[in-house]
This record gives C-alpha cells, structure tokens and sequence, in this order.
C-alpha cells in the first residue's frame, strides 16, 4: 500500500474516532461501473454483517450506486471494509 494511502487511512481513523462514539451506524457509498459480478463482489465484503444495502443505476445505466448502512464496531473495521473494496477495479469510495 503507498504512503499516501497510508496516510489517508490514519486521517480517516482519527476523523472517527472524533466524531463518533463505538459502535455507531456508518453509511457507505461507492459508485462501480455497473458490472453484476463487481456488484456481487462488494456485497459480499459486507456478508457478515447485518447491512443494509440499496443500490441505483444511473441514468445512463453505465454506473451503480451503492449505499451500504451497517453497524460497525470500530474505525478500524470500517477501514478494513474499504480496503477490501478497493481491489475492484475502478470503483470510487465517497
């Protein structure tokens, strides 16, 4: 991982831990190009977890939104998640 994704993350995690208290209810957003097996993909990084995942079709119909609420545990999980998205090729975290 680069050191400007490093330091990305240990921004992110001081940003929660500020901001919230543990356990909390986080929201997720990506946008993928909207590819059955990538969106299968992401949903499956969040199995394990009771989440509630809504997803929209742009207009175009070239791109899904994906809006996955959970209860997390700790910034580091939410992390983690991120992470294990990121090996998806072209999708975009907000």
């Amino acid at each position: 991982m680069s050191t400007q994704n490093n330091d990305f993350y240990t921004r992110l995690k001081q940003q929660l831990l500020d901001s919230s208290s543990w356990p909390c209810t986080y929201k997720f957003k990506f946008i993928l190009k909207t590819d059955l097996d990538d969106i299968s993909v992401l949903k499956k990084i969040f199995n394990e977890i009771d989440a509630d995942v809504k997803s929209r079709l742009s207009s175009s119909k070239n791109f899904t939104s994906v809006t996955i609420t959970a209860k997390m545990k700790s910034p580091d999980q939410i992390i983690e998640k991120y992470k294990s998205a990121s090996i998806i090729k072209g999708i975009i975290s907000l």
